[in-house]
């Protein structure tokens, strides 16, 4: 597998549908990431070393790459680290208190991690459940990412009007410190 493959595989296992929301959300310039992915640009092993650490994955992990990722869904295959998983907890459980923190399964923090991941620009109620590959509906929207509201890591662009067919969620600054 090319390094630029894996790294448009890595971003989009993520929950960054494009190679500009990743570059904002990680602070790299839009054109030099964009020439990583396309592979008209080689990052120096630093900046290698950087994204891997973005993707979830150890320097060492460099040469134990698989050779090729979930290509057959629509819906972003993801693998969040346990160790992020692990922090999360820590954090709702610093928060919120050890009771809630129990009850976190890892799909529900993988959950959160991947809209969090996708919400840094907003994104409407369907377009986050269609990310998690679940069905627009509003018991699965609170079930998924309930959580993340209450914590206060995602936040509605339109707070007045709850039900309004205009409403968006995006990721607070609170909600970055966990990505």
């Amino acid at each position: 597998m090319e390094l630029a493959t894996f790294f448009t595989e890595a971003r989009k296992r993520l929950g960054y549908k494009t190679k500009d929301e990743f570059a904002d959300a990680k602070n790299y310039t839009r054109s030099q990431y964009s020439e990583y992915e396309s592979g008209t640009a080689n990052p120096t092993v630093e900046t290698i070393f950087n994204l891997l650490f973005e993707f979830g994955l150890k320097p060492e992990n460099l040469f134990k790459l698989p050779g090729k990722l979930n290509q057959n869904s629509e819906v972003t295959q993801i693998y969040i680290p346990s160790a992020k998983i692990e922090q999360l907890r820590e954090q709702v459980k610093l928060s919120i208190g050890l009771e809630v923190a129990i009850k976190l399964t890892d799909q529900k923090a993988t959950r959160i991690l991947r809209t969090l991941a996708y919400c840094t620009k907003p994104k409407s109620k369907a377009d986050i459940l269609s990310n998690l590959g679940l069905k627009n509906t509003t018991n699965n929207f609170h079930r998924a990412i309930g959580h993340a509201l209450e914590f206060k890591w995602l936040e509605m662009t339109n707070p007045e009007s709850r039900q309004s067919p205009e409403q968006r969620y995006v990721i607070t600054e609170e909600g970055k410190r966990v990505v």
